[in-house]
């Protein structure tokens, strides 16, 4: 690594090294903000920026000075390790690791936010470190090739590019440059918040969507401020946050009794599109689908386990699950099952603890929470806990005791798991999913029928429970409901969306909806209906609760006549929405709604619904201690 000229023998010889290694490092940080920008603006639409001509002059003055402070906090540590000793190679060769990770991160956050519209974010950091992702992300030896020779170059580059600052630099650098270039560098910076502040007190949408371009943007809002300085703000619509809040939950004591106590069996399957249900895909389901309740308009919480689960479980909004977790409050649904003495069998595929809902949906009963077996893969896990909840009914039978099962299959989440051998549904069919190779023009055909085949070999894990209800002659007298979490897309919306946790269309909320309830008939429901909705339909129904449904959830009666047109919240891990309609109002984190229609296309009229905004409000709001 080259290092710097030996400083000239004079009394200043000190400071006259120190201040050279700083030009150096302010060289060197700036060119990496320049590299930093080519890679963001990769995701930035230049052609058809949703804010036109302002909205990238706001992107040209925002988004320099937010690389260039990532840039200038990743060169900090190098800076301290390398001013005072007589030698540069500790400055040079920390600034280049540094750096060059930082730039690693840069393309890491570029191609998840290419792939789901938004940045790393805390949930990557659980899957990583809660022991996840092996299951999640699975990537061939090919692109791991190309990933290594990626990094290799990387680091290549940012060698070169130490070298030609030192180079470049001239042997006396004038501390008056350093001094006017960080200048700017800082008025830089302010400008882009100062612009950040104005526009955010408009209220401007042109400006704000530029936002969610910024990787980790944290702008700094002064509403008030910009009043008493005259800004007028156009007409926004912010929805409640409930993170943190005491909760007031249930707001009266459930009164729940009921003499006949019905088996439930509850099965979820991971990433569950609803156009899988068909005899072809899904034969065991859909065969139950023929003596069922059929809610073909029905949406799951949010377009992740997270959400998607917790609003199945507890009947409420995902909106809760910070507030749940800080309380450790568990499901109402697992304590009126234990007062009325039912056997609970719990299992899950997946870790139940990343998420945590070990700490939050099972928090009364997680000592009865199962998981399938670490050592297997997800196809294994899968069967493992379908054999051991028939063991576990067998044993509740015997005993004359009514049980509560619920399994949640994982082989049906990418890379979409299948025994060796397994008969592909349809050809081709990709051998492995290389998130990699996606992109708007790739063609989903082989990773769909991977998907598909995987749901079909989870869906025969499904048939031998339906076997063996029948078999023991349980089926008139058991509950059964088969579901997603959520949803999955493959490019549908031709918008480069794929997997999950990415938007709120149909493509990643709307999920099967299959329950078969003895007593209750078979119809196919055209209601729009929700993953809230089960919970108080069940506790109702079958467990006898006396209580108005408004005491312990936001849904619906799903065996009462439909309430008529309604707006459904859903989550992700970076955005709330309404879905109203023919609308989707989007709200980020910073509180601003965008409209969109089912396409995912911008609205002309963009005010959210102000009827839709009330109900969104009231559901968030009604169990927090106000």
């Amino acid at each position: 690594m080259p290092t710097a000229p030996a400083p000239a023998a004079t009394s200043y010889a000190g400071p006259a090294r120190r201040w050279r290694r700083l030009a150096w490092w302010s060289l060197f940080v700036m060119g990496n903000a320049l590299l930093a920008m080519m890679i963001t603006l990769g995701n930035v639409p230049l052609r058809d920026n949703p804010g036109g001509s302002l909205g990238l002059a706001y992107l040209a003055i925002a988004l320099p000075g937010h690389l260039l402070a990532f840039g200038a906090l990743a060169g900090v540590l190098p800076l301290l390790l390398g001013l005072w000793p007589r030698s540069a190679r500790p400055l040079s060769i920390s600034a280049v690791l540094l750096q060059g990770l930082w730039l690693c991160l840069l393309l890491v956050d570029a191609k998840v936010f290419t792939l789901y519209r938004f940045h790393l974010n805390a949930m990557v950091v659980n899957m990583v470190f809660g022991g996840a992702l092996q299951d999640q992300v699975a990537l061939s030896w090919k692109t791991w090739t190309q990933v290594g020779l990626l990094i290799a170059a990387i680091f290549t580059a940012e060698g070169i590019l130490a070298w030609a600052c030192w180079k470049l630099l001239p042997a006396a650098p004038r501390r008056r440059r350093v001094l006017q270039a960080w200048m700017a560098v800082v008025l830089l910076m302010a400008g882009g918040q100062v612009a950040t502040a104005y526009y955010d007190a408009r209220g401007d949408r042109d400006v704000i969507a530029q936002w969610n371009y910024l990787p980790w943007a944290q702008p700094i809002t002064a509403k008030s401020f910009m009043r008493r300085l005259g800004v007028v703000s156009e007409q926004q619509v912010g929805l409640p946050d409930p993170r943190h809040a005491q909760l007031l939950y249930p707001l009266q004591p459930l009164r729940c009794q009921n003499p006949h106590r019905p088996n439930v069996l509850m099965v979820v399957l991971e990433s569950l599109r609803y156009d899988a249900l068909t005899p072809q895909i899904m034969p065991n389901t859909s065969a139950l689908a023929q003596d069922a309740r059929v809610y073909g308009r029905h949406f799951s919480t949010g377009n992740a386990t997270r959400y998607g689960l917790f609003g199945l479980l507890y009947g409420l909004p995902g909106g809760y699950w910070p507030s749940m977790l800080d309380e450790q409050r568990g499901s109402q649904l697992f304590k009126v099952l234990g007062q009325q003495g039912y056997d609970l069998h719990l299992y899950g595929s997946a870790p139940m603890y990343s998420p945590e809902f070990d700490r939050t949906v099972f928090a009364d009963v997680r000592d009865q929470l199962h998981q399938g077996p670490s050592e297997l893969g997800s196809e294994g896990r899968d069967r493992s806990i379908v054999d051991a909840l028939r063991k576990d009914i067998r044993t509740s039978q015997a005993a004359h005791t009514p049980w509560f099962g619920f399994v949640f299959l994982d082989s049906t989440h990418a890379p979409y798991h299948m025994p060796p051998g397994y008969p592909p549904l349809a050809t081709p069919m990709a051998r492995e999913i290389d998130v990699m190779k996606f992109g708007p023009d790739h063609d989903p055909t082989p990773e769909l029928n991977k998907y598909r085949t995987a749901v079909h070999y989870a869906d025969s894990l499904v048939g031998t429970l339906l076997d063996d209800l029948r078999a023991q002659g349980l089926d008139q007298d058991t509950i059964v409901l088969v579901t997603g979490d959520h949803a999955e897309e493959f490019n549908d919306l031709k918008l480069n969306y794929w997997g999950h946790n990415g938007n709120f269309s149909d493509y990643q909320l709307q999920v099967p909806f299959v329950l078969h309830w003895p007593g209750k008939g078979n119809a196919h429901e055209t209601r729009i209906s929700s993953h809230e909705d089960w919970v108080p339909t069940l506790m109702r129904h079958a467990l006898g609760c006396e209580n108005a449904l408004t005491d312990f959830s936001t849904g619906q009666d799903l065996l009462a006549e439909p309430a008529g047109e309604r707006a459904l919240v859903v989550e992700s891990w970076s955005q709330r929405a309404i879905r109203h309609g023919n609308a989707i109002y989007v709200f980020d984190k910073f509180g601003n709604a965008t409209s969109l229609d089912l396409h995912y296309r911008p609205l002309p009229q963009q005010a959210p619904d102000a009827a839709a905004v009330r109900t969104a409000w009231e559901a968030l709001t009604r169990f927090r201690n106000r």
